[in-house]
């Protein structure tokens, strides 16, 4: 027997309204935990549970993620979601590093415009997934959520990037593309994994202009380090400048 299709998720303040009210329990539930334990609170407690409950928050994050799926499916929105799980990391790898890729890849960004560069840096996020360092999305995602407590609605780019956490994780996943044989070493598992991550959004699965050859890749590889260089504001990423064929997946 065939499932029911999915009811459509009306759009309007009641998801607001939806979401004060979760926070809402979970604040009374909280506080009611806490003076089941102390018996009352006074002001400088209150305080104290306040600081510990927005604490929290990032802990709770898959609760929020799944009120902003909501809301977003109600309102129809076509936004990329730049900050979800599986594309914040090629979202940050993008405006570190976008300067080397236009300069090494004018054909495919002439011809398929930003969606392509966005493909690519997919392709870039795998690659250090399976090759670097496998934990860099949820690791992001923690920092992230740190960021959206302190900075909420009005959180941008930079914000998250000048967060100390989000730069440990850049820079580790970064580190090798450093190493001065970085372009011979890389460039051929790189140029196979970004055309095999392209060619699935693009749904072409033969040969196509859109893909990268290993020859592009070296030069997006050699154009990367001055621009990290610039966007880590002279820090080098490479904790320890070495080999690339040496650096480990974490």
């Amino acid at each position: 027997m065939a499932a029911p299709p999915p009811v459509p998720v009306l759009r309007g303040p009641h998801h607001c309204i939806a979401n004060a009210n979760a926070v809402a329990e979970m604040i009374f539930r909280y506080l009611q935990q806490r003076c089941t334990t102390a018996g009352s609170l006074n002001a400088a407690e209150l305080e104290a549970a306040r600081a510990h409950l927005v604490q929290s928050f990032p802990n709770a994050f898959s609760f929020f993620e799944s009120v902003n799926q909501r809301c977003m499916e109600a309102s129809a929105a076509t936004a990329p979601s730049f900050f979800s799980k599986e594309n914040i990391l090629a979202s940050l790898l993008f405006v570190c590093s976008h300067k080397a890729a236009r300069s090494a890849f004018p054909n495919q960004i002439g011809r398929f415009g930003p969606p392509w560069l966005n493909q690519f840096f997919g392709g870039f996020a795998e690659f250090i997934r399976q090759n670097v360092s496998p934990t860099a999305d949820e690791r992001l995602m923690k920092v992230y959520a740190i960021a959206a407590g302190k900075h909420g609605a009005k959180l941008t780019v930079t914000d998250l990037l000048n967060e100390d956490g989000a730069r440990r994780v850049l820079h580790e996943c970064l580190a090798p593309f450093m190493a001065p044989d970085a372009p011979m070493v890389i460039a051929s598992k790189l140029s196979d994994i970004a055309s095999i991550h392209i060619a699935a959004a693009r749904g072409i699965p033969k040969p196509d202009i859109s893909k990268v050859t290993e020859q592009e890749v070296r030069s997006f590889l050699t154009w990367l380090p001055p621009q990290l260089n610039v966007s880590f504001n002279g820090a080098d990423p490479s904790a320890v400048r070495g080999n690339a064929a040496a650096a480990p997946a974490r």
